[in-house]
């Protein structure tokens, strides 16, 4: 391996550690913010399945199948 060959090696791993240095706490916040949504959108569609069991329990002749 030449050293101009192993100078370009080095070169671009520190260049892409470096970007991802840069750029993680924006993979951060947007991985925390997927994870809060998903979150978000798992507890109305419970809450969703909670009032219509409720629902179907109270008047069983208005449940919508």
């Amino acid at each position: 391996m030449t050293l101009l060959r192993l100078w370009l090696v080095a070169t671009a791993v520190l260049l892409a550690a470096l970007l991802v240095w840069a750029f993680a706490p924006v993979l951060l916040f947007f991985l925390l913010l997927t994870a809060g949504l998903g979150l978000l959108s798992a507890l109305m569609i419970g809450l969703a399945n909670a009032i219509r069991a409720w629902r179907t329990g109270r008047h069983g002749d208005c449940a919508d199948s």
